[in-house]
């Protein structure tokens, strides 16, 4: 039994890396372009980078998939390049000889797509699955629709042209009033000018009110009525 156990130990790691491979059916190439980001956070790929990013696809697995039982060890690496681009594949737990479906290990990188690009200061467009298309955002919803923007403008532009109007109109009518009031007092002022002749204050007629002529009244005065 011992020997039997041994048997399917050699074999199985001997099958693992013939599971991994360019190409393969169930296989995702991935690209990295660390120098690309923040100079804080740039950094060397190694073997603990390799390890760290086995731990985050077996996280994936665990987290949104019927595959519970993923191990750190299921997630296979192979043509690793210096220009950081690999490809993997992820073995089933229960087997260790055969792998995932691809559809499976999509929707779980998908659903932790943002978790994966954290762990190593990445983002869609330098930590890439080149097999799974890049995640979208969901469209901004503005609160408040374009068309209300502009109706809001063009009732606010009417409102102060109308109020710019009748102000003007107000001030017109008062400036208007004003000056003739002015006229009106100037021609009374006009009228009620004293004039004298010979030595006798006459007044000036008033043809409005009617008015009776000093030189007249003063001919009826005693003093000058002859001896």
């Amino acid at each position: 039994m011992l020997r039997g156990l041994l048997l399917a130990s050699a074999w199985i790691t001997v099958t693992n890396p013939e599971l991994c491979k360019p190409d393969a059916k169930d296989a995702f190439k991935v690209r990295l372009s660390i120098k690309t980001t923040r100079e804080d956070y740039a950094y060397n790929w190694d073997a603990s980078e390799e390890y760290l990013f086995k731990a985050m696809v077996a996280f994936a697995m665990r987290k949104d998939s019927n595959q519970q039982t993923t191990q750190v060890s299921n997630v296979l690496l192979c043509n690793v390049t210096q220009r950081v681009s690999f490809w993997f594949v992820v073995s089933n737990s229960s087997t260790n000889t055969a792998t995932v479906p691809k559809s499976d290990v999509e929707a779980a990188i998908r659903k932790n797509r943002h978790r994966i690009n954290g762990a190593f200061f990445l983002s869609d467009d330098t930590l890439q699955f080149l097999q799974i298309s890049t995640t979208l955002a969901p469209p901004v919803e503005q609160s408040v629709q374009t068309w209300l923007i502009v109706f809001g403008v063009v009732i606010s532009i009417i409102v102060a042209g109308i109020v710019f109007l009748v102000t003007s109109g107000i001030h017109q009518r008062r400036r208007c009033k004003k000056e003739s009031e002015e006229t009106e007092g100037l021609e009374e002022k006009c009228e009620t000018v004293i004039t004298v002749e010979n030595g006798i204050p006459c007044d000036a007629l008033d043809l409005k009110a009617g008015q009776i002529n000093g030189v007249y009244a003063a001919a009826d005065d005693e003093r000058f009525t002859p001896l």
